[in-house]
């Protein structure tokens, strides 16, 4: 009976995690972006709501 080497396990890298703080988000995507888009997903179901009514 041979003796097997013992497998080679890959070592873990760490891996920097990076950090965004309140204050960079809200400057990239600030209330006003977020209010406009929920108006905008608003309109486009509204027109859709009521091309599925005239369909039906």
């Amino acid at each position: 009976m041979s003796k097997r080497p013992p497998k080679k396990t890959a070592q873990p890298k760490a891996v920097a995690a990076q950090k965004t703080s309140d204050a960079a988000v809200t400057a990239a995507f600030g209330f006003e972006e977020m209010l406009g888009e929920l108006e905008a997903i608003i309109a486009e179901a509204e027109v859709r709501l009521a091309q599925e009514a005239a369909l039906a």
